[in-house]
């Protein structure tokens, strides 16, 4: 698995290091074989780039913390992208666990209106758990 950041806002925080291994973790977690994944390109950008994006591509004319965009599927040369605007980030997400979020989306996961109550928080959760857990 490859993956690609671009950091458009000066943000920092995620290197391509970070970023690869939160895939990892999330993607690994899916029982999806890390061998096999293609490509993943993951995106640091303002409110009004991602708001733009939320309305062209969900019809909703606001900005939000994270869209993920599928392109090939998982084991596809070019998974997808994961789009995050550190400065929307909302209930207490950091934008690790925003990656974490994006990528469970990249790999099938979808959580519908009710985040909180969703297999995928559940998910989300146990990875971020287990990263915390490493970094000790």
């Amino acid at each position: 698995m490859s993956v690609a950041v671009l950091d458009k806002v000066g943000h920092g925080g995620l290197d391509t290091k970070r970023a690869s291994h939160l895939f990892a973790a999330a993607l690994s977690t899916l029982g999806l074989d890390l061998e096999r994944i293609g490509e993943v390109s993951v995106a640091l950008v303002d409110p009004e780039t991602i708001r733009d994006l939320n309305f062209e591509f969900r019809d909703r004319d606001e900005p939000t913390d994270v869209l993920s965009f599928e392109v090939d599927g998982p084991y596809g040369e070019m998974v997808g992208e994961v789009v995050i605007c550190p400065s929307c980030a909302h209930h207490g997400m950091s934008v690790d666990e925003l990656a974490v979020h994006g990528a469970l989306h990249l790999g099938g996961m979808e959580h519908g209106e009710d985040f909180g109550a969703s297999e995928m928080a559940r998910l989300q959760r146990a990875v971020m758990e287990e990263l915390r857990g490493e970094e000790g």
